[in-house]
């Protein structure tokens, strides 16, 4: 596969892909970005959303050209599987904070969970927690939090396509388990926080497990261990395309290929079933090859992100 030119002193990458990688539990997620560096012996690597340290499961990590997709990535719904515990409180909204008692929670059952789950489907709005990585004044929450500073967070808005009850074991600290597709920026725990206050015994997020990102499944998923016992890690990298396989595909000859890697505008016959004008497209070349993302308005299209030789 033909690499990118690199920059002066930049070695070239020689791997492009997608890693659809199953985070163990302990271990934070550039932390996983940094072990795949190291085995695929490559530099431009990065992840696509991150998992808090205790959190398991699927976390997409993009390799050489497809790191240019991690963006496209945060446009597609996840899918987690979490464990709540109502009747109990943490600062940080988690195991991993100061655990307190809440109210009793044994006599909740599942007709009551089921019936507020739907006052947090659809747009809702979620303060950010203190131990977050968003920024105030230029800081990371979570370095605030550490230094036992709280500041005033705005509610911010977050979309949740469903919740499905799986399971519930009643206590005095009641474990719910649910099963969550959300979209970008939708906190787990503040969402466990919230339905514990809403049901009036407080709650946190016990455990959490990503089960789905975009295309990618546990099914795709490989963990570090067995990624380690590959004679060539790389043989593990899925097709950069993953990472826009939600975009509307766009199939174009050879000829129209070699103007589009140019980055000139052309004019195609036909627009993919169910693009829009002015909708964002992946153009594919005969062989199957991701070669850039473009514009398409009418029948005209003019590129956005060529991609070149290093996506397939």
């Amino acid at each position: 596969m033909v690499a990118h030119a690199p920059r002066r002193g930049r070695r070239a990458a020689r791997v492009h892909g997608v890693l659809a990688l199953d985070k163990p539990a302990g271990m934070t997620s550039f932390g996983a970005v940094r072990e795949v560096r190291r085995l695929l012996d490559e530099r431009r690597v990065g992840h696509a959303g991150t998992l808090d340290p205790a959190a398991t499961g699927l976390l997409p990590i993009c390799v050489g050209a497809a790191t240019r997709l991690v963006d496209y990535f945060h446009q597609q719904p996840k899918r987690y599987r979490c464990v709540l515990r109502l009747g109990e409180r943490s600062d940080t909204m988690d195991t991993e904070g100061t655990v307190t008692p809440g109210a009793d929670a044994s006599a909740l059952d599942s007709a009551a969970v089921l019936e507020v789950l739907p006052q947090f489907v659809g747009d809702i709005t979620q303060v950010p927690p203190m131990h977050s990585a968003v920024r105030h004044e230029g800081r990371h929450l979570y370095e605030l939090a550490r230094q036992g500073v709280e500041v005033e967070r705005s509610p911010r808005p977050a979309h949740v396509e469903s919740i499905a009850l799986l399971d519930l074991r009643a206590g005095a600290v009641t474990e719910v388990e649910v099963e969550v597709v959300c979209g970008k920026g939708t906190y787990m725990r503040v969402l466990a926080a919230d339905i514990g206050d809403l049901l009036g015994v407080g709650g946190l997020l016990g455990r959490l497990r990503r089960t789905g990102y975009g295309c990618l499944g546990e099914r795709e998923a490989l963990t570090l261990e067995a990624l380690r016992t590959l004679p060539d890690p790389a043989s593990a990298l899925l097709p950069p395309a993953v990472a826009v396989d939600h975009l509307p595909r766009l199939d174009v000859p050879p000829q129209l290929a070699l103007q589009i890697l140019r980055g000139q505008a052309v004019w195609v016959t036909r627009r993919p079933q169910g693009a829009a004008s002015g909708a964002t497209v992946r153009v594919h070349d005969v062989r199957g090859e991701l070669l850039a993302l473009g514009e398409l308005t009418g029948l005209h299209l003019k590129p956005t992100k060529v991609l070149a030789g290093g996506a397939g």
